[in-house]
């Protein structure tokens, strides 16, 4: 299994910058690839949490739809996502304070052998790794959204 992990410092409260991040409306804002997102029942099976609908596009590889689901812990400021069916991935996404109103947002990525990691990074040079750039992207993206009320980035092109 391959693991990410990358952090961000925002300029914003944790219990702020956590509730703007745990509101599955606002994913299509931060998260690259994502289009549209939303709440669709209850997760499968042993899932925790709510099954997650998003509209995906990824360059290079089009649009699709995906499903998952999407867990959320208020008191502990932590969220968990992944596959539900047929993919090894999931992730987890923390907020800690750090004082001075500023918080700590860190994101850990998941992906096991029925992943896409492989696909994506095969598609990476050498000198690049897609899944760290998009990593970063999302990082960035919640920075800007908070701090500055300004986009999301786009998500890494192969081709770039």
């Amino acid at each position: 299994m391959r693991e990410y992990e990358q952090s961000e410092t925002i300029a914003a409260p944790a219990n702020e910058v956590f509730a703007w991040v745990s509101d599955v409306e606002n994913l299509p804002k931060y998260l690259p690839p994502i289009k549209d997102a939303g709440i669709d029942g209850a997760s499968a099976g042993d899932n925790p949490g709510e099954k997650v609908r998003m509209h995906v596009e990824i360059p290079d590889r089009g649009e699709f739809e995906s499903e998952g689901y999407f867990d959320v812990d208020a008191d502990a400021r932590t969220m968990r996502w992944g596959a539900e069916t047929g993919r090894d991935y999931s992730g987890r996404l923390e907020v800690s304070g750090k004082g001075d109103g500023q918080s700590e947002v860190t994101v850990h990525l998941s992906f096991g052998p029925r992943s896409v990691e492989g696909e994506i990074q095969e598609e990476s040079s050498d000198d690049r790794n897609l899944l760290e750039e998009s990593l970063a992207a999302t990082l960035e993206s919640i920075r800007r959204q908070i701090e500055e009320g300004s986009g999301k980035l786009a998500p890494p092109s192969p081709e770039n």
